[in-house]
C-alpha cells in the first residue's frame, strides 16, 4: 500500500513525465517485439505496432488523469474524448480540408491528370479511403489524441501561450514517434545515428499539425474527437490517395499533402494572431491586481509559483 501511495504521489507531482514514460515504454516495447512489428492489419497493411503505441498513449492519459483528478477527472477526459455535439461545419473542415486541398494543389501542378480515373474507378478508391479513415480513427488517432490532445495539450493549455503550447506538445509528440522509427528501420548503430535527424524532421512537421489541432480543440469546445477525425482524415488521404490525385513520384505526393498542413497552419496562425482560437479568460479583480491578465485579455502563467510546482 505504501509503494502504491508513493507511486500515486509521484505521478501527481510529475504528471507529464509519468505520461511520457508510460507512453514511450509501451511504444519501445511494441517496437522491440518482432511478432508485433512484423504484423499488419489487413487488407490495408496498417502497422500493428502503431495500434499498440496509440493505445499506450490513451492508457497513459487515463492513468495519469486518475492519479491527478480521480474519478471526476477521468469522467471529464472521457467526455471530451467523444464530444460529438459540434457544428457540422467543423466535421466538414476536419474531413475534407486535406484531401480537397491536396487535390487542388495537384490540379495546379499536374492539370487534369490529377483527376484521371484510377484503375479501379473512383467509387472503389473513395470506398478504400473511407475504410482506412475509419480504421485509423478507431485504432490509432482517437487513443493517440486522447493522450496528446485530451491530456497533454489540455494540461498545458492555460500555462503557456498557444504557440509555446504548440511547440512543447510537438516536442513530446515527436519524441513519442521515435519507437516507430526503430520498428520500421530496425535496431542498429546506423538507425541510432539517424534518430536525431528523424526527430528534427518529425518536430517541424508535427509543429504545423499541432497548431491546427490546438485551434481545432479551442474552436470545438474541447472536442478530442474532432481533432482525431482531422488527424485520421490526413493519414487516410496520404495513405490511399497519394498515387491517385498526385500523378507523380511519392516525394511529390508527400510534399503536396504536407504542404496542405503547412499552409493551413500558417493561415490559422496569421488569422488568429497566434492565439489559435484561445478565448480570453474572464477578468477578475485578483487577476488585475496580480497582473495575470495579458494585454490581449488572456491569462497566461509565466512561471509556476511556489504553490504550483507540479510537473509542467
Amino acid at each position: 500500500m505504501n509503494a502504491r501511495s508513493a507511486a500515486h504521489r509521484g505521478v501527481a507531482r510529475r504528471p507529464v513525465l509519468a505520461f511520457m514514460l508510460i507512453s514511450l515504454g509501451v511504444g519501445f516495447l511494441a517496437a522491440a517485439i518482432p511478432p508485433i512489428v512484423d504484423s499488419d492489419i489487413l487488407p490495408f497493411g496498417l502497422p500493428l505496432h502503431g495500434v499498440v503505441m496509440s493505445l499506450g498513449a490513451g492508457l497513459a492519459a487515463f492513468l495519469v488523469t486518475a492519479a491527478l483528478s480521480g474519478r471526476a477527472g477521468v469522467s471529464d477526459l472521457g467526455r471530451r474524448s467523444v464530444r460529438w455535439r459540434v457544428s457540422v461545419r467543423w466535421y466538414l473542415i476536419a474531413l475534407l480540408s486535406v484531401p480537397v486541398g491536396a487535390t487542388l494543389i495537384s490540379l495546379v501542378i499536374y492539370g487534369p491528370r490529377a483527376l484521371a480515373t484510377p484503375s479501379g474507378g473512383w467509387p472503389q478508391a473513395l470506398a478504400e479511403v473511407a475504410a482506412v479513415f475509419l480504421l485509423q480513427l478507431v485504432l490509432f488517432q482517437l487513443a493517440e489524441e486522447t493522450g496528446f490532445t485530451g491530456f497533454l495539450q489540455h494540461h498545458w493549455r492555460d500555462r503557456y501561450h498557444p504557440l509555446k503550447l504548440t511547440l512543447y506538445v510537438a516536442l513530446m509528440w515527436a519524441l513519442w514517434h521515435m519507437p516507430d522509427h526503430f520498428a520500421v528501420e530496425g535496431w542498429g548503430l546506423e538507425q541510432l545515428m539517424w534518430a536525431p535527424v528523424v526527430f528534427a524532421v518529425e518536430l517541424v512537421s508535427l509543429f504545423f499539425a499541432r497548431a491546427i489541432f490546438v485551434w481545432f480543440y479551442n474552436q470545438t469546445g474541447s472536442s478530442v474527437l474532432l481533432v482525431a477525425i482531422f488527424h485520421a482524415s490526413f493519414d487516410a488521404a496520404i495513405n490511399q490517395l497519394y498515387d491517385v490525385v498526385v500523378p507523380g513520384p511519392a516525394t511529390a505526393s508527400f510534399l503536396i499533402f504536407s504542404g496542405v498542413i503547412v499552409l493551413f497552419a500558417t493561415a490559422v496562425i496569421i488569422a488568429t494572431k497566434g492565439q489559435l482560437g484561445r478565448r480570453p479568460a474572464a477578468r477578475t479583480v485578483a487577476g488585475d491586481i496580480t497582473g495575470e491578465h495579458t494585454p490581449g485579455g488572456a491569462a497566461e502563467r509565466k512561471d509556476p509559483g511556489p504553490s504550483d510546482q507540479r510537473d509542467a
